[in-house]
């Protein structure tokens, strides 16, 4: 080759070397504005010159960058090195996880890895250890000689508010330890008054170890109050207003013409409990009308209860008229119960009297009965014998159950037992909810389709 060839090699050569002098990893900054090898500034992915590569929009040299060792992304731990594409520790520094400890120093690797030393301890020669004079306790360094969670040992804890004073617990000056903690001294605490244990009143202070209530107050119940004006201590303890009323000076009242009874206020002129007076009740259906008790028409009102004289056997016609038990009441006249005959003044059953048998007067002779009517040998299937009557214990009011069990005038039989009955009043058909109420719930027509009365029985006569 001739020296012209050789030289144009050479200078072609030196150019091409000085034109790509930044390419190999160079660290000398970049003038304002420039871009490192390769990138584009765009987001593009750039062209990068070896040993770089493109990491992101970036050249990189992964086998010495902290951020992508030995590859995009891949950043090193706390204390680690990149060498040769592989995070590393330094000297004397071993891998923990994502970072490099001192095994003989690291309080949070002590000795190994993962092994934290206690709260307070440090980690000398690869084992924790606490600064003296404090002695290692479950959890923590401790100085036992004051400390309130380790007292003289460990896990000796002192009560609240007390001291910890050479190794033993001790309530501060002032203050008493009552079990539970330092009070803030007998002579103040409301809890430990005058001594442990002893608890004021709710609202009232501690005043040189004795309780005291408000001025004005007085402890009743537990707490302190205002008798004069509190409605469940008026006057005194326990003295309790009625309801609606208040409490002056010491006095309990009731709003206007109210009165104070049993309790509550009342307005004697209209309360059917309180009519007229405290405690004067009206009857069940009655009213209080201008303070006296009224019932409604037709029943009339006789000292404590509504009776209907046009029905009730007990007040037939007029208070205190009184229907014997062969009778009922009816348009406010007794006459004989239904199936009964009025012969000689007295109510007698046809079907059954030996002495009336059919009709009035004929007698059932010798050891002859009356049975249906007539006087027969034996009585008739479904009846019973009493006497020389064949009755049905299960309906007549004269042999209820038995013989010569009669049912009061205000009974009625029903499958062999006398029950009490009331007069259905204002019923005109069954049921009938306006009468027949509580205990006697049964209404029936009795003794006619057309009369009604209330059972206390769950089946009628």
């Amino acid at each position: 080759m001739d020296m012209r060839r050789i030289g144009l090699v050479v200078f072609f050569g030196l150019g091409l070397a000085l034109g790509c002098g930044g390419g190999g990893g160079g660290t000398g900054p970049l003038p304002d504005g420039a871009l490192p090898d390769g990138a584009t500034g765009d987001g593009a992915t750039p062209t990068c010159s070896s040993p770089q590569i493109a990491c992101g929009s970036s050249c990189v040299d992964v086998s010495s960058d902290q951020l992508n060792c030995g590859g995009c992304g891949n950043a090193c731990g706390l204390g680690q090195n990149c060498t040769s594409g592989v995070c590393a520790c330094s000297t004397g520094l071993v891998t923990c996880g994502s970072d490099c400890a001192d095994l003989s120093s690291d309080p949070m690797h002590c000795g190994r890895c993962g092994s934290s030393c206690d709260t307070g301890a440090t980690c000398v020669s690869g084992a924790c250890a606490c600064p003296s004079p404090s002695v290692a306790c479950p959890g923590s360094c401790a100085d036992l000689s004051s400390s309130t969670t380790d007292c003289g040992i460990c896990g000796n804890a002192c009560n609240p508010g007390a001291v910890c004073t050479s190794g033993v617990c001790n309530c501060p000056s002032g203050t008493t330890d009552c079990g539970g903690g330092c009070t803030t001294g007998l002579m103040a605490d409301p809890l430990n008054c005058g001594t442990c244990g002893y608890t004021c009143a709710d609202g009232a202070t501690c005043e040189a170890g004795v309780c005291t209530c408000p001025a004005g107050q007085i402890v009743c119940g537990g707490v302190c109050v205002d008798v004069s004006s509190d409605e469940a201590n008026c006057g005194s303890c326990g003295n309790d207003c009625p309801t609606g009323g208040t409490c002056t000076s010491g006095v309990c009242q009731c709003a206007g013409s109210l009165l104070a009874c049993g309790g509550t206020c009342a307005d004697v002129s209209t309360d059917v409990r309180n009519c007229g007076s405290c405690g004067n009740r009206c009857p069940a259906g009655g009213s209080c009308v201008s303070g006296a008790c009224t019932c409604p028409a037709p029943l009339v009102f006789d000292g404590g209860a509504c009776r209907d004289l046009a029905a009730d056997p007990n007040h037939c016609g007029s208070i205190g008229n009184q229907c014997n038990d062969t009778q009922y009441c009816t348009s406010g006249s007794c006459v004989c119960r239904p199936g009964l005959t009025l012969v000689s003044g007295n109510c007698v059953d046809l079907q059954t009297d030996p002495n009336n048998c059919g009709v009035a007067g004929n007698v059932c002779g010798g050891v002859m009965v009356c049975s249906a009517g007539s006087c027969q040998v034996v009585c008739s299937a479904g009846t019973n014998r009493c006497g020389g009557a064949c009755v049905n214990w299960e309906t007549d009011p004269l042999n209820c159950g038995d013989c010569g069990r009669v049912c009061n005038r205000d009974q009625v039989c029903v499958t062999g037992n006398c029950r009490d009955f009331v007069p259905g009043t204002g019923c005109t058909t069954c049921p009938c909810d306006t009468a027949c109420v509580g205990d006697a719930s049964q209404c029936c027509a009795f003794p006619t389709a057309s009369d009604f009365i209330c059972v206390d029985s769950s089946s009628c006569p």
